[in-house]
């Protein structure tokens, strides 16, 4: 084979290869097939499928069917835990569902008790003992909400707003005041920072993280993709016959093109056609 040739091929395995790599991935928040900063690559790879693991439900983007609901207050009442992670108030159907009082409180909290120049990376306090946060005093934040409700486990210092404006700075109706960002009742747990587990925040709180341990991801939180080649992909892999067909389908045309090319093929392959089509003549 020609240098020239060599050198097409290898051009393009590598274009195949960076269109590959470029079509299965994705931006998008929260999901799990997200590598930059802002996905959930990193902190899927906890995920297990053991069915007496903690459920996260994190930033919940699709409306649970009452045998979901069903389900979940099944789990906590056998002494399962249920922590659901959200900013956007999407969880509140569910958690009235379950009976809960608590409530997530979409705003845009800031404060002057943080570790960076944004107000809204603030911290919060560990105020009561769980095992979520054993061994940590405080949690860097990003841009949390305020829940309502429950059992306060994380709260804000005095120092904190509820940034109306979004300038960055007390102003106004803006008041300083404290805000619960966690609380609890009972195995339920509601977190109004689903940020936590992007990539970029992993670093932020390791003994948190660590806490937490292996968990079922649940399959109405955000960490899914509308990337149609990934949702194909993963269809093949859980599909029992679809890797048999795909693989069908790939190599008949191949198949095809060298029987109809055979005086090409080297000559290995070459003996074998003719010797097919000497059995062939004698059935």
């Amino acid at each position: 084979m020609k240098r020239e040739t060599w050198a097409v091929l290898i051009v393009l395995l590598l274009a195949g290869a960076a269109a590959y790599a470029h079509a299965t991935n994705t931006t998008e928040d929260y999901s799990r097939y997200n590598v930059g900063w802002n996905g959930t690559s990193n902190f899927a790879g906890r995920e297990v499928r053991d069915p007496g693991a903690p459920i996260l439900i994190l930033a919940p983007d699709r409306p649970f069917t009452a045998e979901d609901v069903g389900y979940l207050q099944a789990f906590l009442s056998d002494g399962g835990r249920v922590i659901i992670a959200d900013e956007d108030g999407n969880a509140n159907r569910l958690l009235a569902d379950l009976g809960s009082s608590m409530r997530i409180r979409p705003g845009n909290l800031a404060s002057l008790d943080r570790d960076h120049a944004d107000p809204g990376l603030l911290i919060a306090r560990v105020v009561e003992n769980d095992t979520l946060f054993a061994g940590v005093e405080t949690i860097r934040t990003n841009r949390p909400a305020a829940v309502e409700g429950g059992d306060p486990l994380l709260e804000t210092s005095i120092l904190t707003w509820e940034d109306y404006d979004g300038d960055g700075r007390i102003s106004g109706s803006e008041i300083f005041g404290t805000a619960v960002i966690c609380a609890r009742e009972g195995n339920l747990t509601v977190i109004g920072d689903a940020s936590l587990f992007i990539n970029a925040m992993l670093a932020e709180n390791p003994q948190f993280i660590e806490n937490i341990g292996p968990v079922r991801i649940d399959a109405h939180s955000g960490t899914g993709t509308t990337n149609r080649i990934i949702n194909t992909r993963l269809w093949i892999q859980e599909t029992p016959l679809a890797p048999a067909a795909v693989a069908a389908i790939a190599v008949l045309p191949v198949a095809w093109h060298f029987g109809k090319k055979r005086g090409q093929l080297p000559r290995t392959l070459g003996r074998a056609w003719e010797r097919l089509n000497e059995t062939e003549q004698l059935d």
